[in-house]
Order: structure tokens, then sequence, then C-alpha cells
């Protein structure tokens, strides 16, 4: 005899349960993240806004060094949802991954412009624009390349009274999400930068007044929450506005 059909496949469960507690992880973000999840619409929507008027412009033949530029900030964008995905819903080992793989982006991007770039090595994080972002690279690389057990166990380890272990089933963590959905929009406004740059040597034109106060306004959150810092000797004045901004 042919074993019983089950009515939903194994992956299908499997899978179905995930989506669910995905589901669930999303929701309890939001309601932990506050104005966090602001600043990534708002740095998006300066990036959507500058991509938008600019692509309906007439493009000259461009030098190889900008069309490097203007691919890899193509490809940065493309993967901003995915990412944010990842970081929003706990899938922190991947999320750890694409947002190295953004960084790595905004270096390739830096190096084209000070035509430093060489085809088929990884950009060097340490240096130009991204230098200040070693630290933050160096956590990103040991959990997306699961380079430390601890860390790795950490990540999808489960707890429940005296029942522990890992889980196939994403497990969130509050304070790895702000770090990352944190670090993910900062990525974001670096982009947002470097695309004035690319579009005042094309057109001789930059950001709008509005696209950007919308970075102004991603910023000041960012700071308020401490996912960046202002500069030592940072004015008194300017610390009570960041601390009491409203967008």
């Amino acid at each position: 005899m042919p074993p019983d059909k089950r009515k939903v496949s194994p992956a299908a469960e499997l899978m179905g349960a995930q989506m669910e507690k995905r589901v669930q992880i999303r929701d309890q973000w939001k309601k932990d993240a506050g104005d966090l999840i602001d600043t990534h619409m708002f740095a998006m929507s300066a990036i959507a806004s500058v991509a938008s008027r600019f692509s309906l412009r007439h493009f000259e033949q461009q030098s190889k060094a900008m069309e490097g530029r203007l691919t890899l900030t193509a490809q940065f964008i493309q993967g901003v949802d995915i990412c944010e995905v990842a970081i929003s819903e706990a899938l922190y080992p991947q999320a750890a991954a694409l947002l190295k793989q953004e960084l790595e982006t905004l270096a390739a991007i830096d190096e084209f412009e000070k035509d430093r770039r060489k085809d088929g090595k990884t950009p060097n994080i340490g240096t130009s624009a991204t230098s200040a972002f070693g630290p933050i690279y160096g956590d990103l690389n040991n959990i997306a390349h699961v380079a430390q057990d601890e860390i790795a166990r950490k990540l999808v380890m489960f707890q429940q009274g005296e029942i522990c272990g890992p889980s196939t089933i994403p497990q969130y963590d509050e304070g790895l999400t702000r770090f990352f959905y944190g670090n993910h929009v900062y990525f974001i406004i670096a982009l947002a930068i470097q695309m004035e740059r690319i579009f005042q040597e094309i057109f001789g034109e930059g950001m709008s007044e509005e696209e950007e106060q919308w970075l102004v306004w991603a910023t000041t959150i960012l700071l308020r929450e401490k996912v960046i810092k202002l500069p030592p000797g940072a004015d008194e004045h300017l610390s009570h506005a960041i601390e009491n901004f409203r967008p």
C-alpha cells in the first residue's frame, strides 16, 4: 500500500510556519522601531525622486568610470527592498550579507570616482568615503560568513523555559534589528550623496530642496536614535534640536 497522501507537504508546512513568524516579527519591529521606520521612507524618497528626475534626461556616452558608478548605483537601489525584508523579518545572516554588499557597492562607486577601481577585486572599505565603516564591515562579515560559532548559534537559538536549541523559524532580536536597520538607512543616505555628485558631474545639477529635506530628516532621526553620532565638540544647541526633532 502506498503511504497516505498528505494534504500539505512538509516543505509547505515549514515555509508556511516561517512566513507566519516573519509577519509577526515585522509587526513587532514596527512597534519597536518608532521613528526609525520613517527614516527608510525619507531616505528612499530622496533617492527615488532624484533618480526619477534625471532618468528622463538625455545621457551622452559616459566614461567607463561614470558608467561603473551609474551601474552600481542601480544595483544598490534594486537590492534595497530585499535587504529591508531580511532585516525586518529577522533573517539576520542573510541581512548581514546584503548589508555587506551595500557597503562594498558604496566603496566601489567611490573607487570609480577616484579612478582607483580594479576589476575583479573586492573594494577597499577602509579608505575614502567608506573609511568610517570599517568596524561595522567587520561585524557584518563575521555574521554573514558565520566566522564565529558563538555568533552563528545566537542568531538562530530558540529558548522557551527549559527547552532551547537552534530553530528553523526566525528568532527576533530587537537590538540587532535596530543596528541593521539603522545602518541600512545610513548606507542609503550615503548612496544619495554619491548620486548627487554623479548628476552634478553629468548635468551640473544636484538635489532639490525637498530631496535635501528628506535626507536631513532621515539623518536627524538616525542621530537621535544613536545609530550615528555627532562629531566631538558639536554645539549643545544642535544636540538639543536633534533630541527634540519631529518631522
